[in-house]
């Protein structure tokens, strides 16, 4: 089978580690390297052509694939051109920064015949999958409740903000562990850094049947945290995400029935870490890769696609518009 010619669009810091794992794959050829800053795009492309931006790539070298990995404010403009052009694309997420647009994409993505892919790396993380089949087969019984946290001192972006920038990993995990219908949003976030640019987000999310989620971001912790966690009516998992650290734990725990317990404590009877999963050695961006050429050959959408990925954009805008300024509630004297 002839190789899948890509081009990149977008030679920053994601995008060099896109060229490395596409580089590493025996059925892609990266063709071209698009980007503003001629520099930039001749330190990633290894000797590629390079080209300013995506209209010359797609006139140039005519790929059958596009990969986007620019600021998110641009990946609707860049994304609809692609698949303007019959063109399958791999987007960074988010992959729009309005529903409405995300719609419009899928819509045309529909209408050409092309997979849109999201770059939802986490939902390619065999410790997620795994996890995602515990909730779906019982093993946690009845879902109550998740919780999602994403910390640390890391890229400060100046174009959107941190519930926009990080929310998506956490929201693109919640959509794929649980299928039931959000109900509800809500987002408080604050702005220390930038005016008008929350480095602070706190977000809740209520889901049909009862489920609620929590997901904390900050870009102004001391300390590293990406985990997720889920609660059932009998056992837990917590997901940790963090590269080189990632590790899948089961527990099971049983409270007393609260109907025979006499006093104002309802005594745990058992609490237990009866399985823990470590990360093997894998990649899990070299697995997205490696979905993303499987959807195109088989025309089959992956599970970050964009039809399924314009839920996590309509769930980011239900909870803070994007531009929308951060604010806290006020209350009154």
């Amino acid at each position: 089978m002839a190789k899948l010619r890509i081009g990149v669009v977008g030679a920053g810091y994601w995008g060099k580690n896109l060229l490395r794992v596409f580089d590493a794959r025996p059925d892609v050829e990266v063709c071209a390297v698009a980007d503003p800053d001629r520099a930039a795009a001749e330190a990633v492309a290894a000797g590629r052509p390079v080209v300013a931006d995506v209209d010359a790539l797609l006139r140039q070298y005519d790929p059958e694939a596009v990969v986007i990995v620019t600021p998110p404010s641009t990946h609707y403009s860049l994304a609809r051109r692609a698949l303007q052009h019959g063109k399958h694309c791999w987007v960074e997420k988010p992959l729009a920064l309005r529903a409405a647009e995300a719609r419009e994409l899928v819509a045309l993505a529909e209408r050409n015949r092309c997979q849109l892919f999201v770059d939802e790396t986490f939902l390619y993380d065999p410790l997620v999958r795994l996890a995602r089949d515990w909730i779906r087969q019982g093993r946690l019984g009845t879902v109550y409740h998740l919780s999602f946290e994403r910390l640390g001192q890391g890229r400060i972006r100046r174009d959107s903000n941190v519930w926009w920038n990080s929310a998506p990993h956490d929201l693109s995990i919640l959509c794929y562990w649980i299928d039931a219908p959000v109900q509800e949003v809500s987002v408080r976030a604050f702005d220390y850094l930038q005016p008008g640019i929350a480095d602070v987000a706190i977000g809740t999310v209520c889901l049909h049947g009862g489920i609620s989620a929590h997901i904390y971001l900050s870009w102004m912790a001391p300390q590293k945290v990406a985990t997720a966690t889920a609660v059932g009516s009998r056992g837990m998992l917590v997901f940790e995400g963090r590269f080189g650290k990632r590790r899948l734990d089961f527990f099971e725990f049983s409270v007393s029935d609260r109907t025979r317990t006499v006093g104002n404590v309802i005594p745990i009877e058992r609490f237990q870490c009866t399985e823990s999963v470590p990360g093997g050695n894998e990649e899990p961006l070299a697995l997205a890769a490696e979905a993303f050429v499987h959807s195109v050959r088989t025309a089959t959408p992956a599970p970050s696609a964009g039809v399924y990925s314009q839920r996590v954009v309509e769930i980011l805008e239900a909870g803070l518009p994007y531009g929308g300024c951060p604010h806290a509630g006020v209350v009154a004297d």
